[in-house]
């Protein structure tokens, strides 16, 4: 007559079972640095996009700048100075992701002192840029030509 009940290879089977899973949820729920960075330059490139065609709209010069961890958007007023864009969701100022740096940025090739601005212009034609941001031992790179299209890149 056989007992009921599981044997000790079907227990242990069932706890491999259980241990793998656990294993790859807790793999999942930590994001790399890759992953966080990518996001965070995808983000980006959507606000510079947004702020290329708010300027041909509006008709007015945006800029984007980086303020230590902080990111800002510029509009001029109406002397002609620069003035942190206020009371708009879209341009408010943000912040980087916990780690995340601009090691970089180049304006027609030129390497740029890290708070400078980054110009949009209202006529569309806007000088070429480059920058990149850095989490640790990640790199990506945000890259506009003249006429506004981005491409980003992931360094290795």
């Amino acid at each position: 007559m056989r007992q009921a009940g599981f044997t000790l290879v079907e227990i242990l089977v069932v706890l491999v079972i259980i241990g793998i899973t656990v294993a790859m949820i807790s793999i999942n729920l930590v994001p790399d640095d890759k992953r966080v960075l990518t996001t965070e330059a995808q983000k980006l490139a959507l606000l510079f996009e947004q702020a290329r065609d708010e300027a041909i709209i509006s008709g007015k010069e945006i800029a984007w700048s980086v303020e230590g961890d902080k990111t800002r958007f510029w509009r001029k007023d109406d002397k002609g100075k620069w003035a942190t864009v206020s009371g708009d969701d879209l341009f408010r100022d943000r912040d980087l992701a916990t780690g995340v740096t601009l090691a970089e940025l180049q304006i027609n090739s030129v390497k740029a002192a890290m708070n400078e601005r980054l110009i949009f212009s209202p006529g569309g034609m806007n000088m070429p840029f480059k920058l990149d941001l850095v989490l640790n031992t990640s790199r990506v790179s945000i890259a506009g030509d003249n006429l506004g299209k981005l491409v980003l890149k992931n360094d290795e």
